[in-house]
């Protein structure tokens, strides 16, 4: 059997909400959430990968739009991961057009992130979050999120 996650990411990687503010965003999830199988929230010291698993299709560059192979995209997380601080975010020159370009600059098809904080709710049996409910989220935890759709 397989499960699904909706994970709810600041776009700054560095930032953590206050309890009171992920308290806040969580309790929201929970309402429109009531099936999910489980809500969780998740705060490191240093920058984590939040990925798609099984959704990810295409990584591409952020400045010419052509395609990131695999390969070089694993490479390049391993070399900036550093296992006492976390992933560094630092600027690599792409294999297309050799231009500076953090891992958290790429464009995942389905979407990634990085961060110190998420919000996880496993199985949500929703499908995607509404504008309208991200807006909402967002307001909560007082900052800008992406969401990660994530496949295992």
């Amino acid at each position: 059997m397989s499960d699904d996650w909706i994970m709810i990411v600041p776009r700054l990687p560095e930032h953590i909400p206050s309890s009171d503010k992920a308290e806040a965003a969580l309790g929201l999830l929970e309402t429109s959430m009531p099936d999910a199988d489980e809500f969780e929230v998740i705060q490191k010291e240093h920058v984590q990968f939040f990925d798609c698993g099984a959704n990810l299709e295409t990584i591409d560059c952020p400045q010419c739009s052509a395609n990131i192979g695999f390969d070089w995209w694993g490479e390049t997380m391993s070399s900036d991961y550093d296992e006492e601080r976390g992933f560094r975010l630092d600027a690599y020159p792409v294999p297309c057009c050799s231009k500076p370009v953090a891992l958290n600059e790429l464009v995942y098809q389905f979407h990634q992130a990085f961060g110190c904080f998420a919000l996880s709710v496993m199985n949500p049996n929703i499908g995607k979050l509404s504008d309208d409910a991200l807006k909402e989220i967002e307001v909560a935890l007082g900052c800008e999120v992406s969401v990660v759709y994530r496949h295992l």
